[in-house]
């Protein structure tokens, strides 16, 4: 573990490439949607009370710093907050309107890394890059600059990750592998798991389903997980695969509970 303050961009800089990701659109929908019937406790899939349609749910546009965002997650008490891709900068957004309430960086100038997921557990935040480092801090002040504690699990050696979320009842993170390194792991869609009260990786996967499982249900034979939440009131994972168009609701012991596709002409 070791203690970071500072990172070696430059003062000042906010780096906004041409490469945007749009699910967040998506995202607010869902994020939404379940203020609104996460309260229904369905006996199959949560993902059947959603309507994924082009007209359905809510947009908001977000502001030219956001245009590489890369994550959300919400709060206890509701407040959703978001990352760039590039940058550590987290800002608190207005989720109707797209408007920046508030940001601060973690790390003096804004650590640097591919950062592929947000996820918040208490007053803790975490982020993850996609080597698998976990970056832990706490909420910061508008404009203000948090430290933060680096955590190396040795993730990066198993998977290329993207996607994080905490998993309340377990008291862990969730971390899907978006690409596998390890043989072991090929032809499966693997969830890991980093308790809370350690943060040392779970050497058995929380989650390890044969992709041909999948491609049963029409999804084809490849499946890149890109996001992962938690639902809160029925614990489904739900998992979106930005590549294969497509999105996976699995029951807390892994078993498939439906899948659905989510077309990019749809949700850019």
């Amino acid at each position: 573990m070791r203690r970071h303050e500072q990172t070696r961009n430059r003062p000042g800089e906010n780096r906004v490439t041409g490469r945007s990701h749009r699910s967040v659109f998506f995202a607010f929908s869902v994020i939404l949607g379940a203020a609104i019937v996460g309260w229904v406790r369905p006996a199959t899939s949560i993902l059947d009370l959603y309507d994924l349609s082009p007209e359905a749910g809510k947009k908001a546009t977000l502001p030219a710093v956001l245009q590489e965002i890369s994550g959300l997650a919400t709060t206890p008490d509701g407040r959703l907050f978001a990352h760039n891709d590039e940058r550590g900068a987290v800002f608190e957004l207005d989720p109707t309107t797209g408007r920046v309430i508030k940001s601060f960086l973690v790390g003096a100038l804004g650590a640097r890394g591919d950062f592929e997921g947000i996820a918040i557990a208490g007053v803790r935040f975490f982020l993850v890059t996609s080597r698998g480092q976990i970056l832990e801090f706490r909420e910061g002040e508008p404009a203000s600059a948090v430290q933060f504690r680096v955590y190396e699990l040795g993730l990066g050696s198993l998977c290329e990750m993207e996607g994080l979320a905490v998993d309340a009842e377990a008291n862990t993170l969730l971390l899907p592998c978006k690409n596998p390194r390890r043989r072991e792991l090929e032809g499966r869609l693997v969830v890991l798991s980093v308790p809370l009260d350690s943060l040392r990786l779970d050497p058995r996967p929380r989650i390890s389903i044969p992709l041909k499982d999948l491609d049963e249900r029409g999804l084809g034979k490849n499946f890149h997980p890109s996001s992962i939440e938690v639902h809160p009131e029925t614990q489904a994972l739900i998992l979106v695969a930005a590549r294969e168009e497509a999105m996976v609701e699995l029951s807390r012991d892994g078993e498939i509970l439906a899948t659905r596709e989510l077309k990019r002409r749809a949700h850019p």
